[in-house]
Parts: structure tokens; C-alpha cells; sequence
């Protein structure tokens, strides 16, 4: 993990030093004694140390899935298909667990799996939901809390995704809490439309946050100020699990609406509805919980990092098996990288020593400011960050903003060699 770490996105033959490394990463790759349920179980325990540390007791627990796509590499064994089976690959679905204010932890769950040939099935109604694809939400949701001290309380964010009756009963049976983006204007028990219903409400007030930046769009990241509006209501259990009889009983829970006031001119308004079964009675604790599904996008900063950054989609290994354990050490390599990037935003002033021993430092402070005389005390966060960032490109001119994580790793690559190369001279 650690040879890996100091190159993401460099093949197994170009992070190793010699031969021997890299015949010793395909050994670790090989082994079925070191699978990716081990390997989570570690990486979790380590998270968990983590969370303890931060003195939070509440944790978002964002649930999101990416396809891993290897192009057309028909001859290698245990991947799925897309695309109408041109294009080989896996699926990924990660739970990043994420503090109130945004600050990412690492990962609680992980599930890598090859979608079957051809298979739409896992969508019919007929089969079980244990047996559908989208049972992943469930499995992760119960193996996140695993474990979990009995002082730290996730709440399950989500897209829409997420949004089908059967997880959100799940949840709600198991006491666990969620906010997860509407995508079906449920039919409620006085007969009338949850959207419908909640948008005849009266705004209860307004809430400013931050969007991310939408590159596809070329719009930058912006402030905007949403509207909410909120009602609790119970909702009808869908019709299809009704037939089945399947014991599933009406949803009691809240939903918000959250409406863009001034959107972008030619661009239509932001708009969600959130469900939640967290009890809501002010404007304040629905706009809390609007503020926590805007921090969902992490996810997809993660997914960002895995495949810009650690660009695993060009990783080459001999079967999906080895292409699993690849995907799992590079995914807690971007959860770090994500990690690091998001502590020097909140915590800028700490020491530097937060995430660095004292050589690595120093050898950073020599490379960044071309000197030998060092500082009595370590650097902050931040200024560690930007140094680094600088390695990767990053020109931190007035109005740049804070380094992305993608110039980060960049300068973490361009550092770990220099210092490897520093070491090696001692």
C-alpha cells in the first residue's frame, strides 16, 4: 500500500523500485489470504480511530456508485459489461463517511462486483429485493454501522438513487436515520402527491450554500440561496410490494423542498426534495439537513480522484480478482488524498506534523523555498498543502482558490520522488 501510495496512477512496474517490488505486489494480489474483506476491515478500523479523535458524535454516511470502465479487454476474465457489452469493467459502490461540516473520514463500506452479461433482470419486480442490484444500498448501510461505538450515531445521505421504498423502510425499521434526494412524487395516505403537497406550504424561510463547480457546464463554484419549505406526512407503501404482500407498512417521514430564488439566467432553478425521518419543526433543522445532502457531492469528488488522479481505469492486472484489490488499496489511497485535501481547508492552521513525520516536512520545506535553513517549528497545514500543490502546478495566484485534489496528488507524486531521491543520497 505504501509503494502505491507514493505514485497513484502509475502502473505496478513504474511504482516499484525493482523487480523484486513489483513481483512482490503481484504476489500480494494474488493471495487469497489477503482479500478485500480484510483489507476494508483494517482500513475501517483505522476510520473509526479517526472519527473517535474528531470528538463528533453525528457523521453523514454518503452512499454513492461509479463504473470502473477497462475499455475492451474482452479476454480478461471477471469483469462485467456496458454499453451494450462493448465496454468492460466493475461496479463501485462506497460509503464515505463525511463529519456535519463536511470533512471527509475515509470509507466505512466498499462492494466491487461484475455486472453479469447482458442481465436487466436485477430491476424486474418479481425478483427479491435481496436479489436486486440496488440491495447494495441496504448491505452497505447495515455493514456501515457495524461495529460503530455506541456514542457515534450516521445518517444515511443519497442521491435519487436511493430513493425506493424498500431501503427507506429498511432504514426506518432499523432505527437508522437518512436524507435522501426524492426522485417519486409518492402517493401519500390522504391520497394526495408529497411534492405536490409540501410546495403548498408557505417558505419557512432561506438557506445559503455553496454549489460545486459544474465543469460540464463551465460554471464555476457559486453561492446561491435556496427556499424551504417542509411537511411532514406519511406516504402509501408502493403498489408492487403491496401485491407481493411483503409486510412492508406506510412511510411516515418529512420532506423538503429547497428551491433556487435568483437561478443562473437561461439555467433552470436548483430544486430537491429531501426525505428524512429525522423529526423536523423548525426552519432551522430543515435547513440543516439541506446543508448536509450538499455535502453529497463529496462522493463524487472521490470517484473524481480514484479515476483522474489514481487512474485506475488504466490499471492492467490478469483477472477481475486482482483488478478488485487493485481497485479497493487505490480507493483508500483517494479516500486519504481527499481527506488531506478538505483538513488544510478546515483546520489551516494545525501543524503540518498532523500528516507528516518531521523528515518529510523538512525535506518539503528545502524543496518549496530552496533553502537549507528550516523553520523552529513546523509549518501549517496549509502552507504544507500549498507547497506541495506547487509541486503539482498549482500557481496560487490571487483569486485561485484552494488547491483541488487533483493538482495534490499530482504534487504528492512529484515530492515522493524527490524525497525517495533525498533519502537514497543520505
Amino acid at each position: 500500500m505504501k509503494t502505491l501510495s507514493h505514485n497513484p496512477g502509475a502502473s505496478i512496474a513504474e511504482v516499484s523500485q525493482d523487480a523484486a517490488e513489483a513481483k512482490a505486489i503481484s504476489r500480494l494480489l494474488q493471495n487469497s489470504e489477503i482479500n478485500e474483506e480484510n483489507v476494508m476491515n483494517a482500513y475501517r478500523t483505522e476510520t473509526l480511530r479517526q472519527m473517535k479523535q474528531t470528538g463528533e458524535y453525528m457523521f453523514l454516511c454518503v452512499q454513492d456508485t461509479t463504473e470502473i470502465k477497462f475499455g475492451n479487454r474482452g479476454k480478461t476474465p471477471g469483469l462485467g459489461a456496458y454499453n451494450r457489452e462493448q465496454t468492460k469493467g466493475l461496479l463501485v459502490h462506497s460509503a464515505l463517511v463525511l463529519t456535519p461540516s463536511g470533512l471527509p473520514m475515509g470509507l466505512l463500506h466498499q462492494k466491487i462486483w461484475a455486472r453479469e452479461l447482458g442481465l436487466k433482470a436485477q430491476r424486474k419486480v418479481s425478483r427479491p429485493y435481496e436479489e436486486k442490484e440496488n440491495y447494495k444500498w441496504t448491505e452497505t448501510a447495515q455493514a456501515s454501522v457495524q461495529g460503530l461505538p455506541s456514542d457515534m450515531h450516521l445518517i444515511h445521505v443519497g442521491d435519487r438513487e436511493a430513493d425506493f421504498f424498500e431501503f427507506l423502510s429498511t432504514l426506518q425499521a432499523d432505527n437508522q436515520s437518512y436524507v435522501i434526494r426524492s426522485m417519486q412524487n409518492r402517493i401519500t395516505e390522504a391520497e394526495g402527491r408529497m411534492w405536490d403537497d409540501v410546495c403548498k406550504q408557505p417558505v419557512a424561510g432561506e438557506i445559503v450554500v455553496s454549489i460545486p463547480r459544474d465543469t460540464r457546464r463551465g460554471v464555476p463554484t457559486r453561492e446561491t440561496t435556496l427556499a424551504i419549505r417542509f411537511l411532514t406526512d406519511t406516504v402509501q407503501v408502493p403498489a408492487h410490494l403491496k401485491q407481493k404482500r411483503a409486510g412492508y407498512s406506510p412511510l411516515t417521514c418529512t420532506i423538503i423542498h429547497a428551491v433556487e430564488t435568483t437561478p443562473l439566467e437561461g439555467q433552470a432553478p436548483i430544486e430537491w426534495f429531501l426525505f428524512t425521518n429525522l423529526p423536523i419543526t423548525t426552519v432551522d433543522e430543515a435547513s440543516e439537513k439541506v446543508a448536509w445532502y450538499v455535502q453529497r457531492w463529496k462522493i463524487e469528488r472521490f470517484h473524481y480522484i480514484l479515476k483522474s488522479g489514481c487512474e485506475i481505469e488504466k490499471m492492467q492486472a490478469r483477472d477481475g480478482d486482482r483488478l478488485k484489490k487493485l481497485i479497493l488499496f487505490y480507493s483508500i489511497i483517494a479516500a486519504q488524498l481527499l481527506h488531506l485535501t478538505y483538513l488544510a481547508r478546515q483546520q489551516p492552521d494545525a501543524p503540518c506534523t498532523e500528516v507528516m513525520n518531521d523528515e518529510e516536512w523538512k525535506v518539503l520545506h528545502r524543496i518549496a523555498y530552496k533553502t537549507n535553513t528550516l523553520p523552529p517549528n513546523p509549518p501549517t497545514l496549509h502552507e504544507s498543502v500549498m507547497a506541495l500543490a506547487k509541486l503539482g502546478g498549482f500557481l496560487g495566484r490571487k483569486g485561485d482558490g484552494d488547491p483541488g485534489a487533483k493538482v495534490l496528488w499530482r504534487g504528492i507524486r512529484a515530492f515522493q520522488t524527490v524525497f525517495e531521491s533525498y533519502r537514497y543520497l543520505l
